[in-house]
Parts: structure tokens; sequence; C-alpha cells
């Protein structure tokens, strides 16, 4: 008997996966309640809707949510293949309108937070529903099939009537919400703090959508319209843009583009600043944001670029954030996972990415360093310093600029005694500057606040213009010499203010 003749007679076996221990194990892929929503929130835009409601009623602990479309809908044998886990498969060629990629989310993501999920969806040809109720799976044993439950399962007037309003649609309804946990329930406070999350992270997913960058959409959480977080503050004319860049990669192009966000003095107020840092922080929001069809796949991180020592998310680059477009038809090549949350670029496009982002993070440490007056001949030009940062391998690295203008003040003033003294405090300050303490503590809780009221720099621009003045200075070049000199030059119309207060003072 031939070879191949042998291998086609072997006996087979089928085996079937028991339906119960798989969709329990799929309940562990882990999503998070806002990530599972999303996924849901998928779905609908998919089907064309423009407007998406999402209702969660605490009940005591008997959780129902709920979410609502007036997209297409489905008929019935549409709507089972659904409900089917696999659907159509991550091979499957799709329309540029669709976000999805593996078949799974719909039941994946509702069935990580709950263990019946009930579909009615709402048609020219009348409604359909089917439910999911995992505790029914397990009562089937591990021998159970995948029955598919027709009907909503005793679903409430109250949430079925939701559909009724509208010519089309589909609702979604978790019921036994546990948010996969065996028994460790979240309180009634810890439920609001996950609702909250939920709408962050909703309006930073789907802010091109909400904000009309791409189909408008309208989504409401409990009642309250869902707001758009833009990670680029894209309205802000001081934000810095790099052109955008089209890159040939496996799977079609992709179109990146890098932004430094302004220094934190450049906003109106500390609430401004704070949304603009996202829902995560300034520091964690940092890097790479990777969309495809204009919905935000992965939200920071430098995606293990680097070189031999990946990038971290660093204080210094915290104000740099690029965009990145991909085609649907590279979610192989990115990796995309099943809940859309992680995406890793492929090797043939590393390294312009690479160069993209040096850039891009060298504009954002130069921002960071000149507290926002990079890029700004007008301001930065003229504004005087009095550290400096010497060549690297420099013996001292940070050490007091000798031609500063109070430096100088003080050298004419006074005699070689007093001018050896102050050079050797000046060397004595630059040999202990506490360059580790200060990096640990920056490490460990952040950039201290840099922001001073300026009714404080005021006060003490005041404090060295009379002293200037003591020294032999005239008025008014004391004034503009201040008006120039860093941190006094952050003061709006310090000469005139400062003129003023001189005057007054002498009357």
């Amino acid at each position: 008997m031939a070879i191949s003749e042998s291998i086609f007679s072997v006996p087979t076996r089928a085996v079937p996966p028991s339906a119960a221990a798989l969709v329990g194990s799929l309940r562990g892929v882990g999503y998070s309640l806002e990530t599972a929503i999303a996924d849901i929130l998928d779905n609908s835009i998919a089907a064309g809707a423009k407007s998406i409601e999402i209702q969660w009623e605490w009940n005591d602990g008997d959780t129902v949510g709920w979410i609502l479309d007036d997209g297409i809908g489905m008929h019935a044998d549409r709507l089972v293949e659904a409900m089917r886990f696999g659907g159509v498969g991550p091979e499957a060629e799709r329309t540029a309108e669709d976000l999805g990629r593996f078949g799974l989310g719909l039941k994946t993501a509702s069935l990580s937070q709950c263990r019946q999920l009930t579909v009615v969806s709402r048609t020219s040809a009348g409604v359909a529903s089917f439910t999911w109720d995992l505790d029914e799976l397990r009562r089937n044993g591990s021998g159970g099939g995948w029955d598919l439950i027709e009907g909503d399962a005793g679903l409430s007037d109250e949430i079925r009537h939701q559909l009724t309003s509208g010519k089309s649609g589909t609702l979604v309804v978790w019921r036994k919400v546990d948010f996969g946990r065996t028994s460790d329930r979240p309180s009634y406070e810890a439920f609001l703090a996950d609702l909250a999350r939920v709408d962050a992270h909703l309006g930073m997913v789907f802010h091109r959508f909400l904000a009309g960058d791409a189909r408008a959409l309208r989504i409401t959480l409990n009642g309250s319209r869902v707001k758009a977080w833009d990670p680029f503050l894209e309205n802000d004319t001081s934000v810095i843009r790099t052109p955008e860049q089209d890159i040939a990669g496996p799977g079609g192009r992709v179109r990146v583009r890098g932004f430094v966000l302004p220094h934190r003095d450049r906003f109106r107020n500390e609430i401004d600043f704070e949304n603009a840092g996202g829902p995560d922080g300034w520091t964690a929001q940092q890097g790479f944001y990777v969309y495809r069809h204009r919905r935000l796949l992965s939200a920071g991180g430098w995606l293990g670029l680097g070189g031999s020592r990946a990038w971290t998310r660093d204080e210094t680059s915290r104000l740099a954030r690029i965009r990145i477009d991909i085609p649907n038809t590279a979610d192989h090549d990115w990796r995309i996972d099943v809940r859309k949350a992680i995406a890793r670029p492929p090797d043939a496009i590393r390294r312009p990415l690479q160069r993209i982002a040096e850039d891009v993070r060298r504009k954002a440490r130069e921002v960071f360093v000149h507290r926002g007056q990079y890029g700004s001949r007008r301001k930065a030009a003229g504004v005087s310093r009095i550290w400096q940062v010497n060549p690297e391998g420099a013996k001292r690295r940070y050490t007091v600029q000798r031609d500063h203008e109070f430096v100088e003040l003080i050298k004419g003033r006074t005699d070689k005694t007093g001018r050896d003294l102050l050079e050797g405090l000046l060397d004595l300050i630059e040999r202990t500057v506490p360059v580790d303490r200060v990096w640990l503590d920056v490490t460990e809780h952040g950039v201290p606040d840099q922001q001073v009221d300026g009714s404080e720099l005021l006060t003490a621009a005041l404090a060295m213009a009379r002293m200037m003045e003591r020294a032999g200075l005239d008025s008014r070049e004391a004034v503009a010499r201040l008006a120039r000199m860093d941190p006094y030059d952050k003061v709006e119309d310090l000469e005139e203010k400062l003129m003023r207060k001189l005057r007054g003072a002498k009357r």
C-alpha cells in the first residue's frame, strides 16, 4: 500500500468542544467592562447606527445592562449567525465599515460580564430574538451541545419595548451580570466608578465618531451624552504637528502623524490641563494611538520601539502622541487581539515608525524642558536662563550661566574677595545638585507642579527690581532685564505692572 493511501485511511473521531467548558474559558480572555461594551458598539457602528443608548440598572446588586442602537437590524437567520461563536471568522473579507475581526466579540465580550445574553433585533420583516444562557449550558453537562435559546427568555416588557420606537435596530441585553467574578461583586460605589470608566473609555475609543471626524455618532450612558476626548487637541493652535506620512506595509498602507501637546503653562487652567491628560493621565497616555477605520485600538505606549532597550513612558516624553491609521485588511499583520485592545506593528514598518517617533519625542522633550517656549522664536530667543546643560561627557552637566545678568551684576559691584566667594558658592551649588534625588522623586511621584501663581511671581520680580535699583540700575533697565528672564517672563505685561508699582512706591 502506498504511503499516501495509508494516510487517508487512518480512522478519525470527531471531538467537538464542550460548550459550557469552552464558553467558560472564553470568559477569561481579559475583557474589562469598558472594553466589553466598546466591542458591542462596534457591531452597532457596522450596522449603520447613528444613535446608541446604553443603560445600566443597579437593582440592589442584581444588575442589568442593555445597549440599544438604531442600525439596520438583523432578520432571524442573520441573527443566528451573529450569535454563533466564530461567526464568519477572521479570514473572511470584510467591508471597510466592518469593525469586527474574529466573529467572537458580541458573545465573548457579553459573556465575560454576564451569564445570560439576549439579542433582540427589528427589521422591516419583524422582530427576532435569541438567548445564550451559561447556566443552561452547564446543566446539559460536559457532553452538552450548543443549544441557543430561541426567544428572549422572559425579558421584561420594560426592556423589550425599547425597540418599539424605531423602524429598525438591535437591543443587546445582559442579565445575570457578575462582571466575570465568582463571588467578589462590586459595591454600589464601585459600580458607579466602573460606569465612570466606561464613559471615559467610550469617549476616547470612539472620539472620532463622536466629534464628526468619522461618520457622526451619538452615544448616551444612562441618559447622559458621552463626550469625545481628543488625544491630539487638534483644535489647539499651540500643538506642534508633524507632516502626515504614508508608509507601505503588509496588509496595506498606514498613515502616521505626530503631535506634540502644549506644556502645562500654556493651558488656561488646571481643569483643561487635567482633561487633556486623558483617562489614565499624561504619562500613561503618551505614545502611539492605533486606529482601524477611525476606531481606536491601542491608546498610548511605544509599541516596543526604542532599539535594544524599548522606550518606556517617561516624564520627558509625556507630551508626545502619534496617530496611526491602519486599514482593516492589516488586522493579521498588526496582530489585533480578540478584544481589539492591543496592536503590534509588523517588522517591515518598525524602522520608519521609530524614525517618526524619535523626532516627535525629541520635540516633546524640548517643549517639556523649555516649558512650552520651544518653537516660539519671538519668546524663546531672548529669554535669559540661569541654568545650562553641558554636552554629554562633560564633568558636570548642570552649571550656572556665568554671564547671567544677576551673576554679572554681583560681580561688577564687589571686590575680588567677593567675586571669589560668589564663584565658590556657584561651584558648590553645581557640585551638589541632587540629581539622583530629583530623578527618584520624578520616577515615583511625577514632575512636581511647576506652575507658579502670577501674583507670586510678580511679587518676587518686584523684590528683584528693587534690589537691582539699589545696585545702581535704572528702573526701566532693571524691569526690561527681568521681563526677558526665566521665570519672570511668564508674567503677562510684567514691565507695565512693575513700573506702576515702582512709581507708586516713590510717591
